[in-house]
């Protein structure tokens, strides 16, 4: 029987350096992970249901919209521009510290028509069934399309006696928090043409989103990726409609966590964990 060759002295590393050096290439991994590839994000407001639910937690592809400098990125990577219909995350203009999430609906160069709740983006209506309205005051939302001769809902107004700005957007997203919106845009809106280098964004509930109709374009370097993945759906406060705790400190993370323990079984909705959101 041969004898075990015997390591040479200080070659040897021991179980705490190989450990941490096992630790700090996961933490590595994660990080380039996160910056570069893509990153999870929960969806804590109502504006996009049904399309996403309150609760979703879904996967982000962080470098699909990201600009290539050499032409072998676009060959190697799937890069592209943000298209209509791209369901997008993004760094909202009025503080670059939030991410939120909205549906791209207009590029640059486009003329944006809003009237009677319905969308015309260079004289052609969208609509489908991602298009959400709230017929009845404590009702849900309901999906489209949305032709013209479909009632849509009550329709919201200018007050009595209120002097509109004289240009949209109103105010520069920076110089306010953007859950104010002003009376009388939501429904009716422009026409409007998209500026270079930005986009239009609209929230899917039509009727509780805070978005471009609001506070204005979305310069495409806000952009941060498109949701691919559902990989897991929560109910928070076990029903639709209580919105997510965004947390803001280690001890909100904990009380997520202890939240999804504890209810993990009977909060958890299980038809849309592992689904593709369109």
């Amino acid at each position: 029987m041969s004898k075990p060759q015997e390591i040479p002295p200080g070659v040897a590393k021991g179980t705490l350096r190989d450990n941490l050096e096992v630790v700090c290439f996961a933490v590595l991994l994660i990080m380039f992970y996160k910056t570069f590839v893509g990153q999870q994000f929960t969806i804590p407001s109502p504006s996009m249901r049904n399309t996403l639910q309150i609760g979703d937690h879904v996967l982000v592809n962080k470098f699909l919209f990201a600009a290539p400098q050499w032409r072998w990125e676009e060959r190697l990577f799937p890069m592209r521009r943000p298209a209509r219909g791209d369901i997008v995350i993004f760094r909202y203009p009025g503080n670059r510290e939030e991410d939120w999430v909205k549906r791209c609906v207009a590029l640059p160069g486009d003329t944006v028509l809003i009237r009677d709740k319905r969308l015309y983006v260079n004289g052609k209506q969208v609509t489908g069934p991602w298009e959400h309205h709230l017929l009845k005051r404590g009702e849900g939302p309901v999906p489209g399309p949305w032709p013209p001769e479909r009632d849509a809902g009550p329709q919201e107004r200018f007050p009595p006696g209120f002097a509109p700005p004289l240009q949209w957007p109103h105010a520069d997203p920076a110089a306010h928090s953007g859950y104010e919106p002003v009376f009388g845009f939501r429904d009716n809106l422009g026409p409007v043409t998209v500026p270079p280098g930005h986009l239009l964004a609209l929230g899917d509930n039509r009727e509780n989103s805070a978005d471009g109709r609001y506070w204005g374009f979305l310069p495409m370097d806000h952009l941060r990726g498109r949701p691919f993945i559902v990989w897991w759906s929560f109910r928070e406060g076990g029903n639709d409609d209580t919105n997510a705790n965004v947390p803001k400190n280690p001890g909100d993370v904990f009380m997520n966590f202890l939240d999804g323990a504890r209810h993990f079984l009977t909060w958890t909705r299980w038809e849309r964990t592992g689904t593709i959101p369109r």
